[in-house]
């Protein structure tokens, strides 16, 4: 997959993911919000209105109280005569203006034990045989004397075939006997509670009372009084509640609370209130609204990021990668050009710096390396000639012996031990080797210069062992021998001495020569700081060794010189220790 199409998906995932889902839950959180809010609100309304539906029964309570407990009322049904008519009629008119006052009540009819029947409003009523026969008597039994409310469901069990009507029965005692005497039965008018609905109805809502049945006993819609409704599961379970259900093919919130009639008795309806799920989320349509603008707001703004900004990113990233392939394939000479990002720029620029330092190492290196192929080739000729002369010098030597000139075999002898060494194709020798090596030197050269000058060896035994790159102790003593003593001097000194110090070999070669002038000195230290045409000024010996053990060793490594005019040189060499194989010379 390009890098491109990663970035994209990556700024999709996210960036815009996490809006979408932002905007979607605060949506949701807010509807959920809303709908416990307009629920809690809508749970408050009905414990308003069952406290007025409480109110209207309370009333009635009080009517049919001070009914049932009237003298009149006691007469009339006890003893039905003409004086108990004639009480009755006038307290009956007391009643009936009563009655008349409270508009809302639809009728009040009266039973006595005896049989009589009085009605204050309709004129036919059910006879005291056909009211004995209904349930509805049964009931007013049972209570007692207490209220006992007929819901417009159970009105067929009074009478049937009439309209739905709420109705309280009561059983009329004898305040003396406490013996059942009559019956009372007062019908309310529904438009009684059209008041209570009215007053709290909230818009596109709809309140009613239905029981555990589901049949509506009660609804602005007079019409609907009777019809059966399917009742979510929930409701079952007599406990306040607001839940989401379908109510006539649309989904709405149905809030509730059990509510009951007769006093002391289980709560047998419900006050239920249902609002659409449309009239609820049309409060949150604005906050919709906003959060989708939002929402598109910022995926406008982050595309615009994209354009202007990420893919400026996109871009310098894809031409970093292309240069750093170039790189690797060895064309050192790519560039990153420059960018209006004020970062990448500077990114670019240190990439180009890399380069370029990377291209100054790769000539730097070249050179050493030719350095040191030729310094090889120089060893490699060194080798070649000793070689040959090895074998010539054998013959001589055996010729000396046989002619009794011991100097003469002597001599041959140490010549043949230094061609010996060169000759080896290995760049390392022990340190004993190299000792030896440059003892067969001096020994010759003693020879050579009628032994007008001494050397003294000494070194570390622990040092012997360690490897040195071979042929550094010999050219710095034929300098001694060229330069620092003179054709008369004949109480020459050398000294060399080796030892070692924290993980690091050294030696100290001194002579009591001529010593070395200030031009010199600078001359070798301007050449160990990199000026390589001192070289010429200063010979090959000295220089040959210094670079030698800089191209094996490194710059840590090499020759250190300590001079003084007509005092004699102490030159220091150092190497580091590693272990090495012995030769026989």
């Amino acid at each position: 997959m390009k890098f491109q199409n990663k970035i994209l998906i990556a700024f999709l995932v996210f960036i815009l993911l996490p809006i979408f889902i932002l905007g979607f839950v605060s949506y949701h959180v807010t509807s959920s919000t809303l709908k416990n809010k307009v629920g809690d609100e809508t749970l408050h309304t009905l414990e308003a209105i069952d406290l007025n539906l409480q109110m209207i029964l309370s009333e009635v309570d009080n009517l049919s109280n001070y009914i049932i407990s009237s003298r009149e009322v006691q007469d009339f049904i006890k003893f039905n005569d003409e004086q108990s008519l004639l009480d009755f009629y006038n307290r009956g008119q007391a009643i009936a203006g009563l009655m008349y006052g409270q508009s809302k009540l639809d009728d009040l009819v009266l039973y006595s034990a005896n049989g009589h029947v009085y009605s204050f409003k309709k004129p036919s009523i059910p006879t005291f045989e056909h009211f004995q026969e209904s349930e509805y008597f049964n009931l007013m039994v049972e209570g007692e004397g207490r209220p006992v409310w007929l819901s417009t469901a159970e009105s067929d069990k009074f009478v049937e075939g009439e309209k739905p009507i709420f109705s309280q029965g009561r059983v009329i005692k004898d305040i003396h006997t406490l013996h059942d005497i009559g019956y009372l039965i007062i019908d309310v008018k529904l438009d009684r509670f059209d008041e209570v609905f009215k007053g709290l109805q909230q818009k596109d809502s709809q309140e009613m009372i239905v029981n555990q049945e589901g049949e509506i006993v009660y609804n602005r819609n007079h019409e609907l009084v009777g019809e059966t409704i399917e009742l979510p599961k929930e409701m079952v379970t007599n406990q306040t509640g607001t839940l989401i259900s379908d109510w006539e093919k649309e989904k709405s919130l149905i809030t509730y609370i059990p509510i009951s009639f007769n006093e002391n008795e289980d709560s047998e309806f419900f006050l239920v209130s249902i609002k659409p799920w449309s009239f609820i989320t049309d409060e949150t349509r604005f906050i919709r609204q906003v959060t989708i603008f939002l929402v598109i707001f910022v995926t406008v703004f982050a595309v615009c990021f994209k354009q202007i900004f990420l893919n400026r990113i996109i871009q310098f990233i894809t031409e970093f990668q292309y240069n750093m392939r170039k790189v690797e394939e060895g064309q050192l000479s790519t560039r990153m050009k420059a960018f209006s990002v004020v970062e990448l720029n500077h990114l670019a620029k240190g990439f180009n710096r890399m380069v370029e330092e990377i291209s100054t190492l790769l000539k730097r290196v070249k050179n050493e390396q030719e350095r040191k192929r030729r310094a090889e080739f120089k060893v490699l000729q060194n080798q070649i000639n000793p070689h040959f002369l090895y074998n010539t010098l054998e013959s001589i030597n055996s010729l000396a012996v046989l002619h009794g000139s011991r100097d003469i075999s002597k001599m041959t002898i140490n010549l043949g031990k230094l061609l010996r060494l060169s000759i080896n194709s290995d760049n390392k020798v022990t340190v004993r080797d190299e000792v030896r090596h440059v003892v067969s030197y001096m020994e010759i050269q003693k020879v050579r210069f009628d032994e007008r000058f001494t050397f003294e060896i000494n070194v570390d035994k622990q040092l012997e062992t360690y490897a040195i790159l071979k042929l550094v102790l010999q050219p710095l003593v034929e300098n001694i021998l060229i330069h620092a003593f003179n054709r008369n001097k004949t109480d020459g000194v050398i000294k060399i001495r080796g030892g070692m110090s924290d993980k690091e070999g050294f030696f100290f070669i001194e002579d009591n020569g001529v010593g070395m002038t200030n031009e010199v000195l600078s001359t070798f230290n301007k050449y160990k700081q990199g000026c390589k045409e001192s070289k010429r000024k200063l010979g090959c010996g000295v220089m040959n060794v210094q670079e030698r053990l800089e191209l094996y060793y490194g710059e840590r490594y090499g020759l250190m010189i300590c001079s003084k005019e007509s005092k004699g040189t102490i030159i220091k060499l150092t190497f580091p220790l590693t272990q090495g194989e012995q030769h026989d010379l």
